[in-house]
C-alpha cells in the first residue's frame, strides 16, 4: 500500500528534527561536525563503532529480558549514535540522497523469508556519484 504525501512529509520533518537535536548535542559537547563527506581519524571511527556496538548489545539484552521500555531506549540510542556518526563523516547534507539510493538498491532484491537476497535484478547502489557532487 502507498503512503500519502502528507504522511511522508510528516515523517521527513520528524527525521529532520531528530538530526537537528543530535546536531545540538554535538555542538554543546564540541563533538565534531564535518561540513562535507569525509573520512575521519581512526580514533574517532573506532569510538563511533564502539558507541553503536554498545547500543546494539544493550538492545539485545532488552530483547532477551523482554523489556520493551529498554528496547525502545536502546533503539533511540542506536539512532542517536548513527546520526552522530553521520555528522562526524559530514554526510548530513547528502543523507536523503544516499538513503534513497540504498533504498532503491534494496528494492531491487528478491524476496526471501527472513532476509531479502540479491537476485538477477539486484543492483549495487551508486553512492560515489552522490558523494562526489
Amino acid at each position: 500500500s502507498k503512503i500519502s504525501i502528507k504522511y511522508y512529509n510528516s515523517i521527513m520533518k520528524r527525521q529532520d528534527k531528530r538530526m537537528t537535536m543530535v546536531g545540538e548535542f554535538h555542538k554543546k559537547y564540541k563533538v565534531p561536525i564535518l561540513k562535507k563527506p569525509s573520512l575521519i581519524p581512526n580514533d574517532r571511527s573506532d569510538l563511533r563503532y564502539k558507541l553503536i556496538n554498545e547500543e546494539v548489545q544493550e538492545y539485545k539484552m532488552g530483547v532477551e529480558n523482554a523489556d520493551l521500555e529498554n528496547i525502545s531506549k536502546e533503539l533511540i540510542d542506536i539512532l542517536y549514535s548513527v546520526y552522530g556518526t553521520i555528522y562526524e563523516h559530514g554526510l548530513q547534507d547528502k543523507l536523503d540522497e544516499l538513503f534513497e539510493e540504498v533504498h532503491l538498491s534494496h528494492m531491487s532484491k528478491d524476496f526471501s523469508k527472513y532476509k531479502m537476497v540479491k537476485g538477477p535484478k539486484y543492483f549495487k547502489p551508486n553512492l560515489k556519484k552522490i558523494l562526489e557532487k
